[in-house]
């Protein structure tokens, strides 16, 4: 018999078993999350696992930071013990626009795409606290900064050695060098790191991400060199703590025990190398405060 018309269909009701079951695997837990997004995290920083242009930039520009290494390394191979290019406490002026540029490409590709496809939300709800979330992150950008400043440093101690005709006795020579040359790394890679991604992370458009951060650098840098210059009294040498470019070449002279270069800025002051540590400790600990907060309030 036909069903009138109007009338529900009850006989098309009914509770189907689709097979759905619950995961009753192995739970890896909220500390495995925080080491895959970690992985992830350095992965994208370097393109891995995405196509050749999203790797061009960023190893492109840790190759560039290898070149004052192998242009020491091919004057030692030429003309041994005669001419020194460039030495461990003064790699990072050679090398420092190349690090800016790193942390402009990488912090917004770090901790931008998950605002911009609006995932945050299913990160939040699993395993991953916001803290969580914000420590992967800032440990992925110091890992990348550290492979870009260590590896040419390594590169130039090794290679040393094999130019000399001791090698054994170079290495054991000069294994002092190692404690700064890691804890200088240290530095940049923490003050750096933290002040791209408290700029990087107030918007989601990689583009403003970045330009925001080569501006800041810039502008920075370039307002403690004016002040220094304009301000007549003694106060004004305070003005390159304003610089972070100075903070960290003032971190690394104190850190390999060595006097500033001659005629810079840094020997004209005559600040001793504290000051300026305690300056990059402090930008490092405003930069991860501010990102920290900003995903604690943050609404997903």
């Amino acid at each position: 018999m036909s069903e009138q018309a109007g009338e529900p269909s009850r006989l098309r009701t009914g509770i189907y078993d689709l097979g759905y079951r619950p995961y009753e695997g192995q739970r890896l837990g909220r500390a495995y999350a925080v080491v895959s997004l970690f992985m992830y995290s350095l992965r994208a920083i370097f393109g891995l696992g995405r196509s050749w242009v999203a790797k061009a930039f960023a190893i492109g520009l840790a190759v560039i930071a290898l070149i004052p290494a192998l242009v020491q390394l091919a004057i030692a191979a030429i003309a041994p013990a005669e001419f020194e290019f460039t030495r461990f406490e003064n790699y990072f002026s050679f090398v420092g626009i190349v690090v800016v540029l790193f942390c402009a490409l990488s912090a917004p590709e770090v901790i931008g795409r998950d605002q911009r496809h609006h995932t945050l939300a299913l990160y939040f709800s699993r395993a991953l606290s916001r803290s969580d979330y914000v420590t992967a992150k800032v440990a992925a950008l110091l890992a990348g900064l550290l492979i870009v400043l260590l590896t040419p440093q390594a590169v130039l101690l090794i290679g040393n050695a094999v130019a000399t005709e001791e090698i054994v006795d170079y290495l054991a020579d000069n294994l002092d060098a190692i404690p700064p040359i890691v804890a200088s790394s240290l530095v940049i890679a923490v003050m750096m790191g933290s002040l791209s991604l408290a700029i990087a992370c107030q918007t989601p458009r990689r583009a403003w991400a970045t330009g925001a951060v080569i501006i800041y650098f810039v502008i920075a840098t370039a307002l403690g060199a004016i002040l220094i210059e304009t301000i007549s009294s003694s106060d004004g040498d305070y003005a390159i703590l304003i610089s972070p470019v100075h903070v960290l070449e003032g971190s690394v002279f104190w850190l390999f025990d060595v006097p500033p270069e001659a005629g810079s800025d840094l020997e004209a002051i005559g600040f001793g190398g504290h000051y300026y540590f305690a300056a990059a400790a402090a930008y490092s600990l405003i930069g991860l405060a501010i990102v920290y907060r900003r995903y604690w309030t943050l609404a997903v």
